[in-house]
């Protein structure tokens, strides 16, 4: 495998790469005996294939594709990995992952791992080994507690069937009248029977009776166990990545292994991927509290902890992402800075009010990644025949008329590497000019926490500096949040003034 850029060409091996391109077109090739099925991040590329020199050559341009980036080698029925990185992956993952760890640890507590929304409208997490390692450490103990507490007494469901008897102890007399109708032998001619047909009375050699049957394996532990499984598989995933703390990560996978051990697990098969809890809480999961907490730890992981994709690739799909992360990054940090308290319990931005906001306080609602109501705040374009779907980042609205502010997020720099760009300025522009507002902004990771203000004729544009390293800066968070409170009262100043 090969690959050239700018006249220069890299040989790739199988596996991690430490080869570096830059932003832009780049030429790749292969040997190979046959024609290959090539696949760069998940998509499939176009290939032209020589036949005679057994040669696969294709392109593809990497611009504005920061990243860390695999090529999938299908040949033969077999796969290999070449993996490779843009020159800019290394500085923007630990971007992504300094603004991921100050969202965890100053508004989430930790709790938690950073979500955002994918251009693709699935919601992803950027997996910081911290935070699973901090609830593990946590958790395990009471999943250990729970689990063996159901192997010394599990709960048994009941169901109602019915058998064939020679006692009358809980008799079904319609299911006993069918079973003798249709087999007539074993009706015994007795002048003392209770049945009568004809002239003649008969007793029944057998009778049908109703029973209760109990059993244990029951679905709540098949659903325990794929939990068991899931704990087990991705601490074999967060081992990989935490070297300093490995021991204790394989200690909490071993003991896992011990409860999936246990004889409450035999004979339930687990099956790869299966989903570890159900949509409804079932009657044992409501009723006894040990299924219930259970269930309750499950959804704690799955939502806030586990991820379907484990770290090596979430990595590289994190970097991709970055303006998604980036948007949601600056938004919790403008929601904080204002005082604002979030709908949802769990502080997602996505989760919103009836209303539609996803923060509020007594002065201020902020619209996240969504359209306004338009009681709200009406676009033109809304009373025309072709109507927009205009959605700022961030939406800002006041308690006071005309209070509004629109901001948008922008993981990009000018040549300068200190402004916000023309481009991102001018749509700006449309967005004032179709809701009929004229204070507006870009927030951009600029180098230093200094606001500008482009102010004339009534309206108001500034370039907001926001990144995850200003918050180290002397002051730390406190003075981030003063800075963005007085830059958005700047907004309003200057057109007041």
């Amino acid at each position: 495998m090969r690959i050239e850029q700018g006249g220069e060409v890299f040989e790739l091996s199988q596996g991690e790469n430490e080869v570096e391109v830059s932003e832009g077109v780049i030429l790749c090739s292969i040997e190979a005996l046959s024609r290959p099925v090539v696949v760069l991040n998940e998509q499939r590329m176009l290939i032209s294939w020589n036949r005679v020199a057994k040669l696969a050559v294709w392109s593809v341009d990497l611009t504005n594709q920061v990243g860390f980036h695999r090529l999938l080698v299908q040949l033969e029925g077999k796969r290999y990995n070449f993996d490779f990185r843009t020159r800019t992956a290394k500085a923007t993952w630990a971007e992504v992952r300094s603004m991921a760890e100050f969202c965890s640890s100053s508004y989430f507590g930790y709790r938690r791992q950073f979500t955002y929304m994918a251009a693709d409208g699935t919601t992803r997490k950027v997996r910081l080994p911290q935070v699973h390692y901090a609830w593990l450490r946590e958790r395990i103990p009471e999943v250990e507690q729970l689990v063996r507490s159901i192997q010394t007494r599990p709960a048994t469901s009941s169901f109602k069937t019915h058998q064939s008897s020679l006692r009358s102890k809980g008799l079904s007399v319609s299911r006993t009248s069918r079973l003798l109708r249709e087999n007539h032998r074993l009706l015994e001619l007795d002048d003392t029977g209770p049945i009568n047909v004809g002239k003649q009375r008969y007793w029944p050699s057998r009778l049908v009776v109703s029973a209760k049957e109990r059993h244990s394996q029951l679905d709540e532990h098949a659903q325990i166990a794929a939990f068991l499984w899931l704990l087990a598989a991705e601490c074999d995933d967060l081992a990989s990545v935490v070297a300093s703390i490995r021991s204790e990560v394989q200690q909490f996978r071993e003991r896992i292994h011990a409860l999936r051990a246990l004889a409450l697990f035999s004979g339930v098969l687990i099956r790869p991927n299966a989903r570890p809890i159900s949509v409804m809480a079932t009657h044992i999961q409501r009723t006894d509290q040990r299924y219930g907490r259970l269930r309750d730890l499950q959804a704690e992981y799955g939502s806030g902890i586990s991820d379907s994709m484990e770290y090596a690739r979430s990595i590289r799909v994190n970097v991709r992402d970055v303006w998604e992360i980036y948007q949601t990054f600056v938004a919790h940090i403008i929601g904080n800075a204002l005082g604002l308290s979030y709908s949802s319990e769990d502080r997602d931005l996505r989760k919103r009010s009836p209303q539609g906001w996803s923060m509020a306080s007594d002065d201020w609602r902020m619209y996240f990644d969504t359209k306004p109501p338009k009681m709200e705040l009406p676009s033109w374009r809304d009373a025309t025949n072709r109507p927009a779907d205009e959605r700022p980042d961030i939406i800002l609205i006041g308690k006071r008329a005309g209070e509004v502010i629109l901001l948008d997020a922008k993981f990009k720099l000018d040549s300068m590497s200190s402004r916000a760009q023309q481009v991102d300025l001018f749509e700006m522009q449309g967005y004032l000019n179709s809701f009929a507002t004229n204070h507006g902004g870009i927030l951009y990771p600029g180098p230093k926490l200094a606001a500008n203000i482009i102010a004339a004729k009534g309206n108001v544009l500034i370039e907001l500096p926001i990144r995850a390293a200003h918050i180290e800066e002397p002051g730390g968070l406190d003075a981030a949040h003063q800075y963005i409170r007085d830059a958005l009262q700047s907004v309003h100043g200057t057109t007041r003034s």
